[in-house]
């Protein structure tokens, strides 16, 4: 049995179909979930759980064979035990996102991949820093403060657990050996074999003309899409900058902030904040999650677009608007 232990996101559905495919029924699916109810995920074959390690230790691990297999799909916390206490012959794997191993409990590769704006706010409002969010209501965030100050307490003991995680990690799947380099490079003593890998974004849509080149002519703004998320790795603050010289323009910026934090959060309400004091209302901000067909119909407007990220992130929509013919302007220092 191959043993999947996942996060509700948006390409795990489409992971099972070709999972399915390649291996019907023997595979497993735990998708962790965070929310009353499921965001992204769909699939009849997930078994959602709220902790994924008192799941597995009641349900799973007495029954391991030497067959089975554990992949795992985001990085965190919650799965460290699971993996450690795996007998040593049973093969584990992850399925690489970047940004599970770019986040360190003691914000060691931030500055990395930020650019000196962002850095700056990251360091003011995010570095070791608790934030209360308004949807949570008082007794919710009092609880979520003190979990913070435990995790800040503890943050070299789970860094250094985090460390032997990544020793016991046999395969990697991803696409790109930059990040494989990057990997080795900063988590020394790992030693996964690299393994060609990348999830399903529904760019076949795209490529059989689902997206189409919007009509020229009339008062049609340049439409210039910027980002993937409400993320501070976007680098946001700077491509603003970046694009200040064309606001005497007839242009249009849209920009997805419906994913990543919260609607409501200190990032992304100063993002809107800068994106409408240089732009006015041309500034549009994607506040609302869309599905797929309706994202990609956005794309169809669409100029050209600009990704300011350094890691690697957003790499399905980089995919898509590549698969849908528009030109494309990215950080020099990204590793995509």
């Amino acid at each position: 049995m191959n043993y999947h232990l996942m996060i509700d996101e948006k390409f795990i559905d489409d992971f099972i179909a070709d999972a399915e495919r390649a291996a019907p029924g023997n595979n497993t699916y735990l998708v962790s979930l965070y929310t009353p109810e499921p965001r992204y995920t769909r699939s009849p074959l997930i078994t959602y759980v709220k902790s994924v390690e008192r799941y597995w230790f009641d349900h799973i691990a007495a029954s391991l064979s030497d067959n089975d297999r554990v992949f795992i799909h985001w990085l965190d916390r919650r799965v460290y035990r699971i993996l450690l206490a795996l007998p040593p012959h049973i093969t584990t794997g992850i399925f690489c996102w970047m940004g599970d191993l770019v986040a360190t409990p003691l914000y060691l590769f931030d500055k990395d991949i930020l650019e000196p704006q962002s850095y700056a706010f990251f360091r003011k409002y995010k570095k070791g820093k608790f934030q209360p969010f308004a949807h949570h209501g008082k007794l919710k965030n009092a609880l979520m403060r003190l979990r913070h100050i435990y995790r800040r307490l503890h943050a070299p003991a789970e860094w250094r657990t985090k460390k032997k995680v990544m020793h016991r990690l046999d395969l990697f799947f991803h696409w790109s050996e930059i990040d494989y380099r990057w990997v080795e490079e900063r988590y020394p003593g790992f030693g996964a074999a690299f393994v060609y890998f990348f999830y399903g974004v529904g760019t076949q849509s795209i490529a059989s003309g689902t997206v189409r080149t919007a009509p020229s002519g009339g008062e049609k703004p340049l439409t210039i899409w910027l980002g993937n998320s409400a993320t501070i790795e976007n680098n946001h603050f700077e491509a603003l900058d970046a694009l200040s010289g064309l606001q005497n323009e007839n242009i249009e910026i849209i920009c997805p902030l419906s994913y990543g934090e919260p609607v409501d959060s200190k990032y992304t309400t100063d993002v809107i904040r800068k994106g409408h004091a240089l732009f006015g209302n041309r500034f549009r901000p994607l506040l609302e999650f869309l599905d797929r067909d309706n994202y990609y119909a956005l794309f169809e407007r669409v100029d050209f677009v600009v990704m300011n990220h350094i890691r690697s992130q957003a790499a399905g929509n980089i995919f898509a608007f590549l698969a849908a013919g528009k030109p494309l302007f990215m950080n020099e220092k990204s590793s995509l």
